[in-house]
């Protein structure tokens, strides 16, 4: 049987389809030989660490128990700071009737920060207790700035967990005067890795929603 002939058409199309196999293959394998690399450097974007200096008041971003509060404490007993601040939230305002009625005493976030700051060492007259009732790090940027701008002070070093302190301090740089310096020490107790951040599901929740907050960030607020 002679061997089969193809048109000129045909031999395009399997030449085409040739090209365009070697072309998907070499990018699964770029795909597969980058992957890890590029998700080291989503973590790593997420993360905003300043040299640390002295500061007129050291600010420690609520959540994050206890990584936040521990390094918090450790900055002021080294003497980076004279004060520390913290800010209530409002996390049990819906449930304030209900607690009323219940005549319950619940500790907040600030109180379990605060109890531990003292525990720590901190004198309570360096302890500031702000009743901003916080619900963002927008709101503790401007709780911020109106505390420093009360006791006319210029320097602040911001106190938060790993992942989230590039978004805190671009927060605090646009809320705050451009004369206050900012200083982003986040906390080497915060348990993310922005190198393996993939392995942990947890990890992996806390960046795609930081993400989504940082594009909240840029988009809508001003």
């Amino acid at each position: 049987m002679p061997p089969r002939e193809y048109s000129l058409p045909q031999k395009k199309r399997f030449k085409f389809i040739y090209i365009l196999g070697v072309l998907v293959l070499v990018t699964v394998l770029l795909v597969i030989l980058l992957r890890e690399p590029l998700m080291i450097k989503k973590g790593e974007f997420l993360v905003s660490e300043d040299i640390v200096q002295e500061a007129d008041v050291i600010v420690v971003l609520m959540g994050g128990v206890p990584e936040r509060i521990l390094h918090g404490a450790d900055l002021y007993l080294e003497g980076y700071a004279d004060k520390m601040v913290m800010m209530r939230t409002r996390s049990m305002d819906d449930y304030a009737d209900l607690i009323e009625t219940r005549g319950l005493k619940i500790p907040e976030t600030v109180d379990i920060n605060r109890n531990i700051a003292l525990q720590l060492g901190v004198p309570s007259e360096d302890i500031v207790v702000l009743n901003a009732g916080v619900d963002s790090t927008w709101d503790e940027a401007e709780a911020t700035g109106w505390y420093l701008e009360k006791k006319e002070k210029e320097s602040v070093i911001v106190v938060t967990s790993k992942y989230h302190s590039m978004r805190a301090r671009q927060t605090f740089a646009r809320v705050l005067d451009d004369e206050v310096r900012i200083i982003s020490s986040p906390s080497p107790y915060d348990t993310f890795a922005p190198d393996e951040w993939w392995r942990h599901r947890h990890h992996t929740r806390s960046l795609i929603l930081e993400y989504q907050k940082l594009l909240n960030l840029y988009f809508f607020q001003w």
